[in-house]
């Protein structure tokens, strides 16, 4: 029984110092000091001590965690589908635009010179039907030329 007080009080008195109250007063050679007793005789003031420091935020569920990561893998997943996707555009445009400028070279040459159709055939193009084919490799040219 008397061990018991005895650690009670001893535990209550190592655990004041730590909430004791602290004073700043000026010595008689006008320097600052600071202590928990002031000496007797000497203005001293109170520090307030600051509030101790809030617990972190509680954590959410773990099922909330999980949604919020499957939504970032999606998100992710998107984004990078979106910039494989513009990727394969700007390739299809950049070999447009290349195709574009071979037709364009090759019309040029002069001549009844042979040309593929679309269905796969050759064909003598008259002159207006060389124009009309230079005409649209040009409007491909401004479409997918940057």
């Amino acid at each position: 029984m008397r061990l018991s007080i005895t650690v009670a009080i001893l535990m209550t008195t190592l655990a004041l110092p730590a909430g004791a109250t602290m004073f700043k007063w000026s010595d008689a050679n006008g320097k600052t000091q600071y202590g928990q007793f002031p000496p007797a005789g000497v203005e001293a003031t109170r520090i307030k001590s600051k509030a101790p420091p809030q617990s972190a935020p509680a954590r959410k569920p773990l099922d909330q965690q999980m949604k919020e990561l499957d939504k970032q893998l999606e998100d992710q997943a998107e984004a990078e589908s979106e910039a494989a996707a513009k990727q394969q555009n700007a390739e299809i445009r950049k070999q447009n635009c290349a195709n574009a400028h071979k037709n364009i070279t090759q019309l040029g040459y002069g001549g009844n010179r042979l040309a593929q159709m679309p269905d796969g055939s050759y064909q003598r193009l008259t002159e207006k039907d060389k124009q009309k084919m230079i005409k649209k490799n040009e409007d491909a040219i401004k479409e997918f030329c940057d």
